[in-house]
């Protein structure tokens, strides 16, 4: 699975599919109950991508302090009424060569959300190690992978299924993709959920089209929308990697571009969102780093198809 951090007062709980090692094998669940802590929603979701976090928490890059806009984000979270269930990072949480010490400072940082009772999830992206990542657990929070190399999970709120999915192809390396194995995972477990659960489906690099040679996203968009499209309970794809605030829709399929937490490329915000799910879509709010950007509190309006 994704790296989960859990919470440090240990309140919420694996149940269902992950009771057992072998059953966390299959079929890696986090299910946020709705008998849950008081003042916490368990349909709402902080969502937060490319976060590059450096084992030194004075590093900028592109005149951003990646820290400082992660504190912020924290701070913001947690002044939240009520909280989210769980926080969801999609993928470069660290730097550039994903140091251990990159993580160290990451686990650190989100230290904060985690004595309030809020779980964090994170997701691998193409500045990631996998091995460093692990390196910087503590054993008891280390989980076994659904699939060889690649380590995936299912955030199960009451409205929606979130599938986390592993796309890091190897460190420091643009392009990412998830493979064959990962894939057909993916589509077993849309359809043991069944056809009429809602399903997220997040992934760190972008779907991505081009030609072999000119592709910086996913190298197996093709094969993921093969998956996806057919399957109707499926409504969304979120990414990030681009450090870009986007939605498009096609054929009623949702493709929401993250903002990056840390710095960006572009006069694009750098921030993170506030998703709230329905019976009917989500409501994603961007909160920007920089309150008077044109972005700021943009709200998408996602309806189910």
């Amino acid at each position: 699975m994704p790296i989960h951090l859990p919470p440090i007062s240990r309140r919420r709980f694996l149940r269902g599919a992950a009771a057992t090692a072998g059953a966390l094998a299959l079929r890696p669940d986090w299910v946020l109950a709705e008998t849950a802590q008081p003042n916490v929603d368990p349909n709402r979701l902080a969502l937060l991508s490319d976060t590059h976090i450096d084992a030194n928490i004075t590093t900028v890059a592109r005149e951003v302090n990646m820290w400082d806009h992660l504190q912020r984000v924290t701070r913001e979270v947690l002044a939240l009424s009520p909280r989210p269930a769980a926080l969801l990072v999609n993928g470069d949480c660290a730097y550039s060569r994903g140091e251990r010490g990159d993580y160290a400072t990451i686990i650190k940082a989100l230290s904060p959300i985690r004595e309030r009772g809020i779980p964090a999830h994170l997701a691998f992206g193409n500045h990631d190690n996998r091995a460093n990542l692990m390196e910087a657990l503590p054993e008891d929070d280390r989980r076994v992978n659904a699939v060889e190399n690649r380590c995936m999970l299912v955030v199960r709120t009451p409205h929606a299924d979130w599938y986390m999915l592993d796309s890091l192809e190897r460190t420091n390396h643009t392009p990412g993709t998830l493979g064959e194995d990962q894939l057909k995972w993916l589509a077993s477990s849309l359809d043991a959920a069944g056809a009429d659960r809602p399903a997220v489906v997040s992934a760190h690099h972008q779907p991505d089209l081009r030609l072999p040679e000119q592709v910086s996203g996913l190298t197996d968009t093709a094969a993921l929308l093969d998956v996806l499209k057919p399957r109707k309970q499926v409504k969304a794809l979120m990414f990030g990697h681009t450090h870009a605030w986007t939605h498009r829709e096609e054929d009623g399929l949702h493709f929401v571009n993250l903002p990056a937490t840390a710095y960006v490329f572009r006069p694009e915000p750098s921030g993170w969102v506030d998703a709230q799910f329905s019976e009917q879509g989500v409501t994603l709010k961007l909160s920007a780093i920089t309150p008077n950007h044109p972005k700021h509190g943009d709200t998408l309006k996602l309806k189910w198809r």
